[in-house]
């Protein structure tokens, strides 16, 4: 009796794990979603993230978000801020014309994770809510178009001009597999800078 409770108990362990590998490995497809946008005041660009579920744990590993913006405009990112306490955005890289793309610059914001206690759940993510991430601005103001780099841009390959990995990018111990990107895709609309400017 013993040795058949034994077995099953070793039989559902095995399907237990199986079945969390299987979910494990779905939620490792994309889940995080980028939009760009222009705050009230006209000059200052938000990123904004929102994801299709909630993770957990709630881990943020790393993350870059590339924005394009017209060479022509000699765009220079300053007054970039972190909207959540303890995890700092920075500009981490820039490739100026590629011949991908001769027309538009590159600019790539990669995050420092958030240390100590904060790491656990700086996000605070939830299941299709919106979330402000972190914020920028032009040196010159606003200028258009500019907009996160979608998926299918030219530039965005692993073999591009400048060998660099210009890609949108996010992972989340709580989303799966750490070695797949968690990011989706790219939503919203056009940006507009205010009329007279």
């Amino acid at each position: 009796m013993n040795h058949k409770k034994a077995n099953a108990f070793r039989v559902a362990c095995t399907l237990s794990l199986v079945l969390a590998g299987f979910s494990i490995g779905a939620q490792a497809e994309g889940v995080l979603d980028y939009k760009l946008a222009l705050a009230e005041d006209g000059q200052t660009y938000q990123v904004w993230m929102r994801p299709s579920y909630t993770p957990l744990p709630d881990i943020n590993l790393s993350g870059q978000v590339t924005i394009k913006v017209p060479h022509s405009a000699r765009f220079q990112a300053v007054q970039v801020e972190s909207a959540v306490k303890g995890s700092n955005w920075i500009e981490a890289s820039r490739i100026n014309a590629p011949v991908e793309d001769s027309t538009s610059d590159y600019i790539s914001f990669s995050f420092v994770s958030p240390q100590g206690d904060e790491v656990n759940g700086a996000y605070k993510w939830q299941a299709g809510k919106e979330k402000l991430v972190f914020s920028f601005q032009n040196a010159k103001g606003c200028i258009e178009p500019i907009a996160i780099m979608p998926n299918d841009d030219p530039f965005n390959t692993s073999q591009n001009s400048s060998n660099t990995n210009p890609g949108n990018h996010f992972t989340n111990l709580g989303w799966g597999d750490v070695n797949k990107n968690h990011f989706r895709s790219v939503y919203g609309e056009v940006l507009r800078c205010p009329t007279g400017q």
